[in-house]
């Protein structure tokens, strides 16, 4: 009996080490639906103009102990208006509950030249009230990585933060990205402001107008 005890504790070990299995599955049909609401959506670009023939993806989310489930629900191309449009159908195992459980969507598009932002939909039951939903505006943003040069550094200094204030929000991320590698992507059209924080400390700050990034930034300490 000892043995199994130890087997089973040892499995979980593996388990939880290896992670768990993760299935990705695509079911867009009616069959064995129990509900079904549509979904209408805007795509536009920095200066609010619609990006047509952009595909949006939507998907239904399951996180568990012993497996997770990502499973493509729709997909739909923005038309000539930035327009897009899900109908979506309900599986009966979509009521169940895990450690985490939502619908989210995206555009699936070039992670690199883009920022790729998520809408999320934590609520499911709640989500499921409405029969048709009309969605803000989704904001596709360009993205740039920018290298950062810091030469120099204060005295003992051990840690460092780059931190870009942003002109304008990029949605659930806000004003404010950071980065802890020596490149950070930001997005363009916007006025920037570059801080390089040591030990916490804000030690060098360089503003950048809109449209006018470079590839690279010199954000080396500069004694006071």
């Amino acid at each position: 009996m000892k043995y199994s005890y130890k087997l089973i504790l040892a499995l979980c070990i593996i388990g939880l080490l290896s992670g768990c299995n993760k299935i990705i599955e695509e079911d867009d049909t009616p069959a064995g639906a129990i509900d079904q609401l549509s979904i209408t959506g805007r795509i536009i670009d920095h200066n609010n103009q619609p990006v047509k023939n952009i595909p949006v993806v939507f998907y239904f989310f399951r996180s568990g102990y012993i497996e997770s489930l990502n499973r493509k629900k729709a997909t739909s191309m923005t038309d000539e208006n930035g327009i897009y449009k899900f109908t979506i159908f309900r599986k009966t195992d979509e009521n169940k509950k895990g450690i985490e459980t939502y619908y989210y969507l995206y555009p699936d598009i070039d992670g690199k030249k883009y920022f790729k932002i998520a809408k999320y939909f934590y609520d499911i039951d709640a989500f499921w009230t409405e029969r048709y939903h009309i969605l803000s505006d989704y904001i596709l943003w360009e993205g740039q990585y920018v290298k950062v040069i810091a030469k120099t550094k204060p005295k003992d200094a051990k840690r460092y933060e780059i931190e870009c204030e942003l002109e304008r929000p990029l949605d659930y991320l806000g004003k404010y990205l950071y980065s802890y590698e020596m490149d950070i992507k930001v997005p363009l059209h916007q006025d920037l402001k570059f801080t390089m924080k040591w030990d916490g400390k804000c030690n060098r700050t360089v503003f950048v107008k809109k449209d006018n990034l470079p590839k690279q930034i010199d954000l080396s300490y500069i004694p006071e």
